[in-house]
This record gives structure tokens, sequence and C-alpha cells, in this order.
């Protein structure tokens, strides 16, 4: 998939400024603090449908942003909103998509017509690459399980609906508990729909680390000189297929149920998987260093993307600050490889200098330049 023509309005200082980016290359420049990566902020919401900066969008508009309405039942209801465009090739079709929303409300249109999360993923979707992503490997479960989650969405967006089945029934349990009103009925129909979730959402976070595996360790191996490095998905419901999943999560949950009522809160489940990396046989989270962690998070993308283009198109690849966590040999490296996979890719740099001329040609390549939210077509590097 390629986006062809790209508008943000009412995205945090970003004008309404339309620009042509059909190349497999563009990189959006300019000195700090200008929009550089607001711009790439505003094409990963089109390609996710959230920010990789902050979980509130509500943080992204600008105070004298504009407005939409919302049908909510009969009546109308308008919401202060962001507005993000692009016409975007893909399947081989040319389509506008156009995200409207904030305030807890959004509205996604394909071709004028209104679409579903899941629909639009399956047309338009992007990863990324942003400095803070290195820190990944050290931080808390919670931030590999989103990363996880995030390349299962990459693969099938299909995911998504799974995914939001099993948080909203793990809420319930959870306020349930929290509620000290908890009746061994309730938890007996929250578990009846939970267990099989659960089970469902393990296997499918298994099944992608098992798809993506072999890839990762490859692209390990290139990026850091012939270092090992490898994976695994731990969890509490164990190995074995999704029946022996169900089985052993219904057996957990009837277990645990005592001290879950004396602590009030849901204890083991999915919501405790986690992922294991490792580098040079060690744990990676305590052991890697920065520049290991570095190469851990790299290969991980680069293996998602290679999964993706095996099984279809190729998702938009973002990568914020180049230059900021590799060196240019593994700069040049990293974008040829992506390139080599058909991702098209989006850059925000200061300095045009360390974009990767070896790897592409200077036609290859779409250069915006960006000054006070201003986005301004500056051709290519020649």
């Amino acid at each position: 998939m390629r986006v062809v023509r790209f508008q943000a309005r009412s995205f945090r200082n970003l004008g309404a400024t339309i620009v042509d980016v059909d190349a497999p290359m563009v990189v959006f420049h300019g000195l700090n603090g200008q929009g550089k990566t607001n711009a790439l902020e505003a094409l990963g919401l089109l390609g996710s449908l959230r920010s990789f900066r902050t979980p509130r969008l509500s943080d992204a508009i600008p105070r004298a942003g504009g407005s939409f309405a919302l049908e909510q039942g009969s009546a109308a209801e308008e919401h202060t909103a962001l507005d993000v465009r692009a016409v975007v090739r893909s399947e081989g079709q040319t389509r506008q998509f156009v995200f409207m929303g904030g305030d807890g409300a959004r509205r996604l249109q394909r071709e004028e017509r209104t679409v579903d999360a899941v629909t639009w993923l399956t047309s338009l979707r992007a990863s990324w690459f942003s400095p803070a992503d290195v820190g990944v490997v050290r931080e808390e479960p919670l931030a590999r399980r989103a990363l996880l989650d995030r390349t299962i969405l990459t693969l099938d967006p299909s995911y998504l609906s799974l995914a939001r089945d099993h948080r909203r029934v793990l809420d319930q349990k959870a306020a349930l508990y929290r509620s000290g009103r908890a009746s061994d009925a309730e938890l007996d129909v929250l578990d009846a729909q939970l267990v099989p979730l659960g089970a469902r959402v393990t296997d499918a976070r298994r099944k992608v680390v098992e798809r993506i595996h072999s890839g990762f360790c490859r692209m390990y191996q290139e990026i850091a000189g012939g270092e090992t490095a490898g994976v695994r998905l731990r969890s509490a419901l164990g190995e074995g297929d999704l029946p022996d999943l169900i089985q052993r999560y219904a057996s957990m949950v009837a277990a645990q149920r005592p001290a879950e009522r004396e602590r009030r809160r849901v204890l083991g489940g999915s919501q405790r998987d986690d992922l294991a990396f490792e580098v040079a046989g060690r744990p990676a989270r305590t052991d890697a260093s920065q520049g290991q962690a570095r190469s851990v998070v790299l290969a991980w993308k680069l293996a998602e993307i290679q999964a993706a283009a095996e099984g279809g198109e190729v998702p938009l690849f973002l990568v914020d600050d180049l230059g900021s966590e590799l060196d240019a040999t593994r700069t040049s490296a990293f974008v040829r490889r992506l390139h080599e996979l058909g991702a098209q890719v989006f850059v925000s740099t200061t300095d045009v200098g360390v974009v990767p001329r070896a790897a592409l040609s200077s036609a290859e390549v779409c250069v915006v330049r960006v000054e006070a939210g201003q986005m301004l077509p500056a051709g290519d590097l020649r």
C-alpha cells in the first residue's frame, strides 16, 4: 500500500496543506519544533487508529480545532475534532480515507462511506519505530504485550475485534471485584466468556511469535553483526493448541477465585502474557545493552514487515527522528531492507544528510519541508 496524497487539519500545529507523497521514501525535514513528528504521528494515526505519542487523541487537537457531527441514536452531537486525510493505493485500488475524531468519538470514512475499524485497517495499516520504542525491551510486560498486539493487528486486522471483546469482559470482571459484591453466579457468567476469549488471545499471540521467530533471529544477526537473539511467548496458560489453553485457563480461574476475592482484583490470565527476548543466550530485559535493545526492536519490526509482505500487502513504515538511534551504516541497511520488502517509508529528521542515498536513488525519495506547521513540497534529493 502507498499513500500518494496527505493532509492533516486541526492536528496539533499542522496547517491544512495538501502534499503529494507518491514515493517509496518520504522525508519530513525541518528544524526542531516545526511539526515533523506531528506529520508522522498523523500518518501513524491513519495507519493504526491510535497515536504513537499519546493514548488520548484529544491531546492532538489544537484549541481552535474544528468539529464534526456524530450520530448518537436519534440525535446528532457535535465533537471537537482533528481531521486527517489521505489518498491511498491499496488492493489494486486508489481510495480516499478520512479520519475525524477526538473527545471520545471518531468517524472513519473510506470513499465517503463510514466504515468500521477492521474494514479500515484491512486496506490501510502502518507500523513504526521511534526512539522511545527502544525502552520496550526493559519496560514492564504491558509494553511488550502492546508491541505484540500491534504486530498481530498489522498481520490480521480482525484481531481487533477479539482484543476488544477480551478487554471488555476483563474490565467487567475487574469492576465487579472492586465493588466488593461479586457473587459466584456473576463471576461464573463472566468467566464463561473470559476463558475462551483469553485463550484465543494467547493462541493468536503464540502463533504470531512462531510466525516471525525465524525472521526476527535472522534480522537481528544481520543488524548486530552475527550476534544471536531469540524470542518466545511467556504465558501462564502454557503451551498447546486452543482446546488445551481453554481447559488450562478454566482450571486456573477456578483455582484463583478465592485469592481474587481477597485481593479484589483479577490475577493470572492472558492479560499477563509477556514477550521474552534473549540476546546471546541471556534475558534481554535485564542484560541487554542499549545497542542490543535497539537491535532487538529493529529486528522485530523488520520481521513484522517481512511477514506482512509474505501474507499480502505491506503496511506503511514510519521512523521518527531518523539517525538518532542508528549509525549511518545501520540506517542504510535498515532502510534498504524496508525498501526491499516493499514498504513505503516515512521518516522525520532535522538533517537530510542522514537519508541513506546509497540505499535508494534520489528520485525515489520525496522531501517535504516542515516549517511552522506547514508541509511544503521540497522535491527529491537531487
